[in-house]
């Protein structure tokens, strides 16, 4: 059985032959490294073959979303792949004309790699310091990161006005009488927040600071208030040191994250039950800056978590645990008994 295969409309060769040649208004592409650049017109394959992109649309291979690049911003080393036109007539001149492109992906060439802190911005030079080197930048220049949180550089760095000192940034560079950088990609350094926990009856409570053991603390729409704690009950206290802006007198003060009423240690009594057991996670409370606090549900057993549960990282529902305790009765107002709680010192997994 004879197999025959279309390539499309086009002329055909003789039929000795036996083949259907493909027509010159099919695709044609070009794929090549650039050698040269004239105007518009790019020299590939070492310049055996050159394209005229001046009426392409040219896109980035680089970018995800294959963004638009200038003609500018195509550099010599730069890998193009292009779909071009050939013409009806073969031209009588040799070399022969450069062929029109249509369309033009190109991939930024890459000499090396950079990778540390940055050291310095020059936003009006287009340039920036890394490793003691100047990285100058241009409109081809990818970007991608995140400035740190609570900076007036947060959010997605997009162009070299996003970038600030300090920040770590991965640099893709070519050597164009210089380092110049192909792609950035920079996050800032977000210092860890410093917390303190303690334990204190509450002297005082306004809606934006508690007075708990001779210490102020402030209070916000993000902290966790557990118990309804008054004036005169020992609570729990989880609270971040903040910092003041560079520069300013101010002192640090500290913000509370949780304040959880804490509950009264029975006397031990023969009989009691164990303070440790192994069970398995069925709920955990949403998280207040990263940390479970509250009532947690262990094999049917309600168990409470404070700021001084030592917790292990990675607990979720469904995990085999081992649990340490003790068995308290919450307190009111002038010491009053309210109800039992198991309150867990510390939560390991199996």
């Amino acid at each position: 059985m004879a197999l025959l295969l279309l390539f499309g409309a086009g002329r055909s060769a003789s039929a000795d032959d036996g083949i259907a040649l493909p027509s010159a208004t099919m695709a044609s592409t070009v794929d090549g490294t650039v050698s040269k650049i004239t105007g518009t017109v790019l020299d590939l394959i070492e310049g055996q073959i050159q394209i005229d992109v001046a009426n392409a649309t040219i896109t980035s291979g680089d970018d995800s979303k294959g963004g638009p690049v200038p003609v500018s911003g195509i550099p010599v080393g730069a890998r193009v792949v292009a779909q071009v036109t050939v013409p009806d007539v073969i031209p009588a001149v040799v070399p022969p004309p450069p062929l029109a492109a249509t369309t033009a992906v190109v991939f930024q060439p890459r000499a090396g790699q950079l990778a540390g802190t940055i050291q310095a911005v020059d936003v009006a030079g287009g340039k920036f310091t890394l490793l003691f080197h100047t990285v100058s930048t241009n409109s081809a220049t990818k970007w991608s990161g995140e400035g740190p949180n609570g900076s007036v550089k947060n959010g997605p760095v997009k162009g070299i006005a996003d970038l600030a000192v300090g920040m770590f940034a991965t640099v893709s560079v070519v050597n164009a009488s210089g380092l110049l950088a192909t792609n950035v990609e920079a996050f800032g350094l977000v210092t860890p927040p410093l917390l303190i926990s303690f334990r204190g009856p509450v002297q005082t409570i306004t809606p934006t600071a508690w007075t708990i053991a001779g210490r102020v603390v402030s209070v916000d729409s993000d902290t966790k208030v557990v118990g309804d704690p008054k004036v005169g009950d020992t609570v729990d206290v989880l609270a971040r040191i903040q910092n003041p802006p560079p520069g300013s007198l101010a002192p640090s003060y500290l913000v509370a994250i949780s304040i959880i009423k804490a509950p009264v240690i029975l006397p031990p009594n023969p009989g009691d039950h164990a303070t440790e057991f192994d069970g398995t996670v069925e709920a955990i409370p949403a998280s207040t800056n990263g940390v479970p606090l509250g009532h947690w549900k262990i094999s049917s057993r309600d168990v409470v978590v404070n700021g001084l549960t030592k917790l292990d990282a990675g607990i979720v529902v469904g995990t085999a645990v081992h649990v340490k305790g003790s068995f308290l009765i919450a307190s009111g107002t002038g010491g009053t008994l309210i109800s039992m709680q198991f309150v867990a010192s510390e939560i390991r997994k199996k």
